[in-house]
């Protein structure tokens, strides 16, 4: 059954920039798993992960932060996989999917709250761009400013965001090889060039429990939009195996790569860490098409959101509006709140898949198989679900109220409560 504003045919094949924000993907757009995996991988093999990497070098051992790395990636891998299955079974984006599950009024403020979440990770990549290429450029004396280089990556990124995923299928083909040739070459000549590795200095100790909510948090919000892409699977196996291999390879590749890179290094700079092997300007023209890849489909699932709640405004429009939005936030500075913005992220999104993958595996109700505008204008047992799941997350974050402990991921405890809460109040509420 067709969800929402079907769009004619005609205007799906003439209107290439269509991204089936109103239906149903049809079966003639599906791609195979791994387009969808491409993808992902891409955007998991950034600047951030990098970033994270070396933040993470500088709190814990070496080892420590390598199995935190690998479990918060599993983790993410695994949850990755089961929202995925949602968006391929029911094919819509995951604001339509939230609508169909929290109602009309609760789907369209999630809609927009991830939206704006999506944003302010525009931002903070783009921040993390603009400061990468200012660095590097320095090296060769050349200083453009930091807004325009700000303005030219957010060209980049608005460019394919405007197209929607096919055009994001089409960048990582050309991104994740170079991306891979990067990761092997860079970890081969700092392995050559620095045979004496220094003991590394613990500057900002952390835990193992926090470091892996990290690791999980700087996914969490794609993990949980993960639909947006993996409606466009052809198969279930599609699906799963694009976004559990896509959020696991891609995310642990780059925060492994940046923890070699810092150790062998001794340093925490990843600019320098880059000339110092020799690999220079070509390594940060690669980082610039990871960045592209990965603040375009940010781009696209906040456009995705926002357009089935402001329909006055087509998505390409609303792309370029959110664009504009992100710039002005990066430009005042967004990376300077980095952790932070992570934890949040974790603490408030990450229930949100609890409730849709109750909803999917569990209650298994036709909520999902009805026409979008059927939905109710509440439901209820649903928006106190994410609520309290919200709630203990923060209450067991160490970068909040650090009350308690459950299981010392705080994104974890966020989805776990909000699965439990809504498994046991959606009969109490006849929505």
């Amino acid at each position: 059954m067709s969800q929402g504003n079907v769009v004619p045919e005609k205007t799906q094949q003439t209107k290439k920039i269509y991204d089936y924000e109103y239906e149903r993907v049809p079966v003639s757009a599906r791609k195979n798993w791994y387009v969808i995996a491409l993808i992902w991988l891409a955007m998991g093999i950034d600047i951030s992960g990098l970033f994270l990497g070396a933040f993470l070098s500088g709190g814990l051992p070496f080892s420590q932060a390598v199995s935190a790395t690998l479990i918060g990636s599993a983790f993410l891998g695994v949850l990755a996989a089961l929202c995925a299955n949602v968006g391929y079974g029911c094919g819509l984006s995951t604001t339509l999917l939230s609508i169909s599950v929290f109602g009309r009024l609760g789907g369209k403020i999630i809609g927009i709250f991830s939206a704006v979440s999506l944003v302010g990770w525009f931002a903070f990549q783009l921040d993390f761009f603009g400061v990468m290429l200012q660095k590097s450029l320095l090296h060769y004396q050349v200083e453009p400013g930091r807004f325009l280089v700000l303005v030219f990556g957010m060209i980049l990124m608005t460019s394919t965001a405007i197209w929607g995923v096919r055009a994001l299928g089409k960048l990582s083909v050309f991104s994740v090889p170079l991306m891979l040739m990067l990761i092997i070459t860079g970890l081969i000549l700092s392995a050559k060039n620095h045979a004496d590795i220094p003991l590394p200095i613990i500057k900002t100790p952390i835990s193992m429990g926090n470091a892996i909510s990290y690791v999980v948090s700087i996914w969490i919000l794609s993990v949980v939009m993960s639909p947006d892409i993996a409606r466009y699977a052809k198969t279930r196996k599609d699906a799963l195996l694009g976004a559990g291999l896509g959020f696991f390879l891609g995310n642990s590749s780059t925060i492994l790569v940046a923890l070699i890179l810092t150790y062998l290094v001794g340093t925490e700079d990843l600019v320098e860490v880059f000339f110092s092997i020799g690999l220079g300007m070509s390594a940060i023209v690669i980082l610039i098409f990871a960045q592209w890849t990965t603040n375009s489909t940010n781009l696209v699932s906040a456009s995705l959101g926002l357009s089935a709640v402001i329909r006055s405004f087509s998505r390409p429009i609303l792309v370029v509006l959110m664009a504009i939005a992100g710039l002005g936030l990066a430009y005042n500075g967004m990376i300077n709140n980095f952790t932070q913005f992570l934890s949040l992220l974790g603490v408030l999104i990450s229930p949100i898949a609890g409730v849709y993958l109750v909803e999917y595996y569990f209650i298994k109700s036709s909520r999902l198989k009805n026409n979008v505008s059927d939905a109710p204008f509440l439901n209820v047992a649903a928006a106190i679900s994410w609520l309290f799941g919200s709630i203990v997350s923060l209450l067991t974050s160490p970068d909040f109220f650090d009350l308690f402990t459950i299981s010392s991921i705080s994104a974890l405890d966020g989805v776990v409560v909000s699965m439990a809460i809504y498994i046991g109040t959606h009969k109490l509420f006849h929505n």
